[in-house]
């Protein structure tokens, strides 16, 4: 079933009845012309969905069967004034040389281009691997640390006395064996936490600068050990490093959703304007300005 949605003759033919579709919908002339609206579940249906932004069919039928008379009333007369409003704009020609009419025209059809290529793009293992391999700076994991702290303030003890203070706390930290949830009781307040939980190298230097930082992520973790001091630019801190986690890149099978997600998104990307590509080829082309290379556009 892959093999056949791949094929490129399919995807020719997709194309073509999408525009199909899209020219049926949004340009009959006749219809235009005619003072004739015609109000069906269809269009009503169209009408409401455009309206809602949301499209769901079924959930949008249920709704329209279930609707208050009075409700759907007028919702039908907002219909009717809407396409009125819309033939006779297009009766006096408001359309043409319109910058925003004409973007709204491009959008429709690279919506229907998008959604032909979403259809005709089925992803195999192969490809998802592939995209996973050209692309693993995206999934790489930082490295992270959990620990805990325990502050002497430069500002309420000079940089000598709370150096003599961290020194002398780091020993009774570990002799009397305090643990990591007994740290906020300990020393002074830091100004920003006391616990930091899976929190990335980039996340403590903006707390605690990167001499220190550098220090945390090279040691050990332990949930028994208290090391230290360790100066930063506001005081001495005395660290219990629980948890320390190298950075790396994940096996497929971790992210394998998440790079199906971004392959798909990618390979449809690349698909839509493949599909673009293909009708722009259709044209003749002619370019008749002329550049002066010295001066600029000619004229």
């Amino acid at each position: 079933m892959k093999n056949i949605i791949r094929q490129p003759l399919l995807h020719f033919l997709l194309i073509g009845f999408g525009f199909f579709l899209l020219f049926k919908v949004f340009g009959d002339d006749d219809d235009l012309d005619s003072k004739t609206i015609v109000v069906d579940k269809e269009s009503l249906m169209n009408f409401f969905q455009y309206r809602s932004k949301a499209f769901n069919q079924e959930v949008f039928e249920e709704r329209l069967a279930s609707m208050p008379r009075e409700e759907l009333d007028k919702m039908i007369n907002d219909y009717i004034r809407q396409e009125v409003l819309y033939r006779e704009a297009m009766a006096m020609g408001l359309d043409k040389e319109d910058f925003i009419i004409k973007q709204r025209m491009i959008q429709k059809v690279e919506f229907i281009s998008q959604g032909i290529a979403e259809a005709v793009t089925q992803l195999t293992d192969d490809e998802i691997k592939k995209y996973y391999e050209e692309h693993m700076e995206g999934y790489y994991v930082q490295p992270f640390a959990t620990f805990t702290h325990v502050f002497f303030d430069y500002a309420m003890w000079g940089r000598e006395e709370a150096k003599s203070k961290a020194e002398a706390e780091v020993t009774y930290l570990n002799k009397n064996r305090v643990t990591f949830n007994q740290a906020p009781s300990r020393g002074d307040r830091f100004f920003y936490h006391t616990n930091y939980v899976e929190r990335d190298p980039e996340y403590v230097a903006s707390h605690f600068g990167t001499e220190m930082t550098k220090a945390i992520f090279e040691a050990s973790p332990s949930d028994k050990n208290w090391i230290g001091p360790f100066p930063s630019e506001y005081g001495y801190h005395i660290v219990m490093l629980t948890k320390n986690e190298p950075g790396r890149y994940p096996d497929l099978d971790e992210v394998i959703s998440r790079v199906t997600d971004d392959a798909q998104r990618e390979f449809t990307r690349q698909k839509n304007e493949e599909t673009i590509q293909s009708i722009i080829d259709e044209y003749d082309v002619r370019v008749t300005l002329e550049v002066d290379t010295e001066g600029g556009s000619d004229g």
